[in-house]
């Protein structure tokens, strides 16, 4: 049970590092292309540029969680991966098994 509590613990602070930085870059490029979308559309107008860099840091920050939970749950870097063994690699996974042939011709196992 400690070793799924480790793995829970490495999972948490990998999505909640990658969601923290989502929503800060989120909110900044949102902001910032609001702001440019906002002069450049309302010619200067003060609170028409406020409120479209407003709108931007909400689309901004909504997009940002989405991308940024989505990147906490890929894969972890390679070598740290959770395992149900200690040492995966050390056994086979399966067993082979024989494969005879089925559909074997009569002159292969000596009948006329």
């Amino acid at each position: 049970m400690p070793e799924r509590q480790h793995t829970h613990e490495r999972f948490e602070r990998r999505l909640k590092g990658r969601l923290s930085a989502g929503l800060l870059l989120g909110v900044l490029v949102g902001g910032i292309l609001g702001v440019v979308v906002g002069f450049l559309a309302f010619d200067g107008r003060g609170p028409a540029i406020v409120a479209c860099g407003l709108g931007g840091v909400i689309a901004g920050l909504l997009y940002g969680a989405l991308v940024g939970s989505f990147a906490g749950l890929e894969s972890p870097d390679p070598g740290r991966e959770p395992s149900d063994t200690g040492r995966p690699l050390s056994e086979p996974a399966i067993d082979e098994e024989d494969e005879t042939d089925l559909f074997e011709r009569p002159e292969e196992n000596g009948a006329p």
